[in-house]
């Protein structure tokens, strides 16, 4: 346990003082290995509350990122902040109160799923791969599904729809 992280308090300390308020602004390399790519996080800010209530702390804190993320649509770089809340009880049993991994969750959870460099966004074309949103290419995709084939099938007047069986 290294007593000189910023991120692990002495919840002693934290009982004696009657709560805490901590704002830090942690390097973005301590949250390199939550993302798929290291240079994903610009900035972090991280504000948390220590309140002490009978026989237990809870931290309540928020947390805003700045984020480097790939379009989902054309794969350009976009820059994008985001911010989440999150909150822990801490019984009296334990010594230290050591936030680092529930920081790390909760930076790993702001990134949603897809990001988009704008919702016009047009993507990429599917056979040459140019960015559609600064060129237009003369591809046609020829797409085929399995229900192409029906468009052939022909349908007895009888069978069609309105139409009165006898």
């Amino acid at each position: 346990m290294q007593e000189n992280d910023p991120l692990i308090f002495k919840y002693a300390d934290i009982l004696e003082e009657g709560g805490r308020s901590v704002e830090l602004s942690p390097a973005p390399a301590v949250y390199a290995d939550a993302f798929d790519q290291p240079d994903t996080v610009k900035s972090m800010h991280l504000e948390m509350e220590f309140s002490v209530g009978g026989d237990s702390i809870l931290l309540e804190g928020k947390l805003r990122g700045e984020f480097t993320l790939n379009c989902s649509r054309c794969d350009d770089p976009v820059t994008r902040t985001f911010e989440d809340s999150f909150d822990e009880v801490y019984p009296d049993t334990v010594e230290y109160i050591d936030t680092r991994e529930l920081i790390r969750e909760t930076a790993a959870l702001l990134v949603p799923m897809k990001v988009l460099c704008s919702e016009e966004c047009k993507g990429r074309c599917l056979v040459c791969g140019i960015n559609r949103n600064r060129q237009t290419c003369a591809c046609t995709t020829g797409r085929t599904t399995a229900f192409d084939v029906l468009g052939s099938l022909k349908i007895a007047d009888k069978d069609k729809p309105g139409k009165k069986k006898l």
